[in-house]
């Protein structure tokens, strides 16, 4: 991971539905030439038994998600 991609947030707090935990992950892009900050909401990615594998689910969703991201951008600078 690069200083790009530390500067975007995650929030990969599970919702309890149908007693188990449903991994999502919300990401909030960083503010870049004079472009405001994106809200990505990742939508219901799968559901666990046990809270932190959810966690640990999303957040390497989400970071899966900066990477390609952060790849589009540099090569559309290009």
């Amino acid at each position: 991971m690069n200083l790009i991609e530390t500067s975007f947030g995650v929030d990969p707090t599970p919702r309890r539905a149908d007693g188990e935990y449903m991994a999502h992950a919300k990401i909030t892009t960083p503010a870049v030439d004079g472009q405001g900050v994106q809200i990505i909401m990742s939508g219901d990615l799968a559901g666990f038994d046990e809270r932190e594998d959810a966690i640990v689910f999303a957040r390497t969703w989400a970071r899966e998600w900066i990477d390609t991201y952060v790849q589009k951008a540099t090569l559309q600078k290009q």
